[in-house]
């Protein structure tokens, strides 16, 4: 089904695996150095603590040091994630059953539910519902991603199946929307809700009728074809980015051509590649091009012509992918009609920040204008570093773009490495403190029992308050193994801090909520949150910690922000818990993190050099960030292009040429090349459409971000806003110029946005964060109403991180 009223939960970087596969990642914003210790703070303000060498050694000592091994496989295990009734695959399987027992009985509660105090009760069955399956599905996808076990995948892959196809049969039960919409119509009943349960109401109702649970009998049966369709195709699009080239696609290189790549790839292109000779007697290889050799030839082979054959050979990608992708497209857009939406777009919108597609294009078209100035000038830059080098035309192309981009970082050298300063233990000893300083809490490395974890590698970290209260857990699954799913950096919510004292008692025996499980606050117990970050670091070896890029440092800082917000977005409810909330909201929290990870004030608290102690060179720093800085325009267009097409192709009108022809797709990107959003500037096609060219065949996606793929640049623009407006341009107060450290900013950000979780209007929890009582008063009244001027506004604020 398209929209589910039970939804699980895993949060990731969309802007990071964007880039991965269309752009290089984003540079930081400016760095000011004014009034920075010049003597590491990690030496100054000490390491001695015995909590700090701990959580630092847990993640820089090699696993067999550390609280890993010596207990993995000792002793009776205690249960994945502390709960005893993961203790083993069968177990597992058990508690996919007990959890869908459990939610029948909740389903009668609903259903039967007369009297006044018994309909009150409703929304809260249908959250606790939401939560007696989750607590399990959501556990069944991570063992199916991190578990190294068969066993237990296998058994997850057959909990996971059986309970998805339950909670569809929820979805379009409609006797559970009925007794829904009749409580929410009771205004006795619905003007005692609380803000936050209101929402959560709002929430179960937009999803059933977005599954079509309000349609005639024929209509609905129509609707669940269509989903099942939609599944389907998008299942056939996935699966053909991983079928190899048809062989009359491949690439003639010749030999020559390959001394300028690394001699790793060369090595590669040469093994896996039959090698002939021309009637000249020049050898060649008939290349099969996968995205490890295309990015490396295009970055480095000097052969213009070469360049330009493996570029138009890689981004034709598969007809067959097209055809699928159209085919998707066109299933979706029925689909949205059936339910009365004008098109995809405005259905996946609706209950989003940005509320409607025009609304969107109000956003990307003010970062336009913004960013064109900026795009020409880095174009302009890369003609200079040509013009030394070539004589006549200096046009340039799309498969020219990264061979200069190159070329341009070549000539003024490489920079020393930052690694050695960013060990993964200094890195979360600084985010500990990072939060210490913010929120008043801070992470304490624990050891886990027998059972709790599913690998040796696997870390756990505990979330204290200033009075050493237990707020919840997060488990670090961060190093690279062979036996992990390649899921990227992510993060998983294993359980919500869903509020149960209050619980509605069930006929059936329900999952167990032991000691270990739960916590105390104001009185009331909460679900203890647990949450999983899952990232692909280097392991640690005798010698050596994990050490980092600066990349990699703001990963963390990124998915730890996720991990904060499940933490302190307690706000009683499963359904708006934490992450639970818009996805153009859910990666403000982690995006705001990576500015922390950019600070040299922060970086000054952890960054210091692994094996001497010495702090990290903060001109070296500031070289890195400009360095970064060079080319952070072009991934913005890229960003843009992709958000505008996302949105075209979730449009009424699909096909611009009206024809109802196959390759509609194709002739949609043109137009959209032609936009003057993306003008380049006169004689240039440094962006352009490349005829004979498929590249929408690879943008993957579509099947995840349908309509709302300009989430990560609407969350970064909001980011920084709140950056410069909160935490680093309105505290002139402070002491030290550019300390972004505030205890009251920090305290203003949880309580205005963190602690929400999904649980208010994301356009009233900006504003309230926004309004620190400036003169812009104006500003925050129509960013508050989240209406077409406020994405207009937003889409005026400055453009992020170039």
């Amino acid at each position: 089904m398209y929209a589910r009223v039970i939804q699980t939960t895993c949060v990731g970087r969309i802007g990071a695996r964007a880039s991965r596969h269309f752009a290089a990642r984003l540079g930081p914003s400016g760095i000011r150095l004014r009034g920075l210790q010049t003597q590491s703070p990690l030496d100054a303000c000490q390491a001695t603590k015995e909590e700090d060498v701990s959580l630092r050694d847990i993640f820089d000592l090699p696993t067999k040091t550390t609280l890993g091994s010596r207990w993995f496989h000792q002793g009776q295990p205690t249960g994945l994630l502390m709960e005893s009734r993961f203790v083993s695959p069968k177990l597992l399987l058990q508690s996919g059953k007990e959890a869908v027992a459990e939610a029948e009985a909740l389903v009668q509660k609903v259903l039967n539910a007369e009297t006044a105090a018994e309909r009150r009760t409703v929304i809260k069955c249908l959250d606790q519902l939401s939560d007696s399956l989750c607590r399990v599905m959501d556990v069944a996808e991570l063992v199916r991603q991190v578990h190294p076990d068969s066993s237990w995948q296998n058994a997850a892959d057959e909990v996971y199946a059986g309970m998805f196809s339950y909670m569809n049969q929820l979805n379009t039960h409609v006797g559970l929307y009925r007794k829904l919409v009749e409580v929410m119509d009771d205004h006795e009943i619905s003007c005692t809700f609380s803000p936050v349960e209101r929402e959560v109401a709002m929430s179960f109702r937009r999803d059933f009728e977005r599954s079509g649970i309000h349609l005639p009998k024929d209509a609905h049966a129509h609707f669940v074809g269509l989903s099942s369709d939609i599944q389907e195709s998008s299942r056939g699009f996935l699966k053909s980015q991983s079928l190899p080239p048809p062989s009359d696609r491949a690439v003639a290189v010749p030999v020559d051509h390959l001394r300028s790549l690394p001699s790793q790839v060369s090595m590669h292109i040469l093994q896996s590649s039959s090698t002939r000779k021309r009637a000249d007697g020049t050898a060649v290889v008939d290349l099969v091009l996968d995205e490890y050799a295309a990015h490396y030839i295009l970055r480095d082979c000097t052969d213009d012509a070469t360049r330009e054959a493996v570029y138009r050979a890689w981004q034709f990608g598969s007809t067959a992918a097209v055809d699928t992708l159209e085919t998707l497209l066109e299933q979706r857009r029925a689909l949205s009609h059936l339910v009365g939406f004008e098109s995809f777009g405005h259905m996946a919108l609706e209950d989003k920040m940005a509320k409607s597609p025009s609304h969107v294009d109000e956003f990307l078209r003010g970062l336009a204008t913004q960013a064109q100035p900026k795009w020409n000038t880095a174009i302009n830059a890369l003609h200079r570093v040509r013009s030394k080098t070539r004589q006549g035309s200096q046009q340039m192309f799309p498969w020219d773009r990264d061979y200069w981009m190159s070329r341009q970082q070549m000539d003024k050298g490489a920079l020393p490495s930052l690694n050695s300063y960013f060990s993964l233990g200094r890195v979360v000893l600084g985010l500990s403190r990072v939060f210490k300083s913010l929120y008043g809490v801070e992470l304490r490395a624990a050891s886990p029992q027998p059972g709790e974890i599913w690998h040796p590698e696997v870390r756990k970290l505990e979330v204290v308050d200033e009075d050493g209260k237990l707020l919840g857990l997060i488990y670090c699954d961060v190093f690279s193994r062979s036996s992990k799913a390649h899921v990227g950096a992510a993060h998983f919510t294993a359980r919500c801090a869903r509020r149960i004292d209050d619980d509605v008692e069930v006929s059936v025996a329900s999952a167990p909520h032991s000691s270990r499980t739960v916590v105390e606050r104001d009185g009331q117990r909460f679900q203890l949150p647990v949450v999983v970050l899952i990232c692909d670091f280097p392991v640690p070896v005798e010698g050596s910690p994990s050490l980092l890029s600066w990349s990699n440092v703001e990963t963390i800082f990124h998915e730890m922000g996720h991990a904060m917000h499940s933490m302190l977005g307690q706000n009683g409810f499963h359904n708006v818990a934490g992450t639970r909330c818009p996805v153009d909201f859910v990666e403000l929290p982690s995006i705001l993190m990576e500015h922390f990870a950019r600070s040299p004030h922060v970086l000054s608290l952890f960054a210091s050099h692994y094996k001497t102690g010495a702090p990290l060179p903060l001109e070296l720093v500031t070289k890195h960030a400009e360095r970064r800085r060079e080319h952070a325009a072009f991934d913005l267009h890229a960003q843009l292009f992709m958000s505008a097409l996302d949105q075209r192709y979730h449009s009424p009108v699909l096909d611009p040429a009206g024809t109802g022809d196959g390759g509609w797709s194709t002739r949609s990107l043109i137009e959209l090349h032609k936009d003057a959003m993306f003008s380049e500037g006169p004689g240039t096609s440094f962006f352009g459409h490349v005829e004979d060219t498929q590249w929408q065949s690879r943008f993957t996606h579509l099947i995840g971000y349908g309509a709302s793929y300009y989430s990560y640049l609407f969350d970064r623009v909001l980011a920084g806003q709140i950056w410069d407006r909160v935490f680093h341009g309105d505290q002139p107060q402070q002491q030290v110029v550019g300390n972004p450290l505030s205890r009251l900013a920090g305290e203003r950000f949880k309580n205005e946005v963190l602690r929400w979780g999904g649980g208010r209007d994301p356009w009233q929890s900006l504003a309230a964060v926004l309004d620190n009582g400036s003169t812009r008063h104006g500003e925050i009244d129509a960013v508050a109403q989240g209406s077409k001027s406020a994405m207009r506004i937003v889409g005026g604020w400055k453009l992020p991180d170039i």
